[in-house]
């Protein structure tokens, strides 16, 4: 499992909780309760939500939604895992491990398959081969 760093804001005037796990441009939109929005980064990927109206929230009984990822804009193409390998250079299994890692940029997982945006990014880890599925290359000086 990938950590992450999440921030969490309260806005008592406001009433709400703002959580965010990604900082990047992004837009809100409903879920099934109307107290609660997704944040989805323009790739369709939740990125963090709303919460309006907490003090409504005192009850015993907890709140449950879902924040799943939203099909990306028409604009956006995308390609297979092989398609992916092929551009980046490495294997299949490589694709799919990098995706479940959380590392390829807006890959969604549909069905048994990603769906994977054009162009295909990967989030450089801080550990493992310099590369274009590895870390990032450090200067040493």
């Amino acid at each position: 499992m990938v950590s992450r760093k999440v921030s969490v804001w309260y806005d008592d005037e406001g009433d709400m909780l703002e959580v965010l796990w990604a900082f990047r441009e992004g837009y809100f939109t409903p879920t099934d309760d109307e107290r609660i929005l997704k944040r989805l980064g323009d790739d369709g990927e939740v990125i963090g939500f709303l919460i309006h109206e907490m003090s409504t929230l005192k009850q015993p009984i907890p709140l449950e939604f879902e924040l799943a990822p939203e099909v990306p804009a028409d604009d956006v193409a995308n390609v297979t895992v092989r398609q992916a390998a092929v551009e980046l250079g490495v294997s299949d299994r490589r694709v799919r491990q990098l995706a479940r890692e959380g590392r390829v940029k807006g890959a969604v997982k549909a069905g048994a398959e990603w769906l994977i945006p054009t162009p295909v990014e990967v989030i450089p880890s801080r550990r493992g081969p310099v590369g274009v599925a590895g870390r990032v290359e450090t200067t040493s000086g």
